[in-house]
């Protein structure tokens, strides 16, 4: 299993997204985003992909 804390990513939130890879994690985080912190996909640059990349735990 692999995880991100929203919070280390920026936000002020404790949501722990999950998966079972990489880009599943940076999937359901980006949705998360999205619906919880209204981002839009022009906010979704890469470099906020590889810093949330950076913070991927597995666990």
């Amino acid at each position: 299993m692999k995880t991100i804390n929203c919070r280390e990513a920026g936000f002020d939130c404790d949501l722990i997204v999950k998966g079972e890879t990489e880009e599943e994690v940076l999937k359901n985080g980006m949705e998360h985003a999205k619906k919880d912190h209204n981002m839009k996909e022009e906010d979704m640059t890469p470099e906020l992909k590889e810093k949330i990349r950076s913070i991927i735990r597995s666990s």
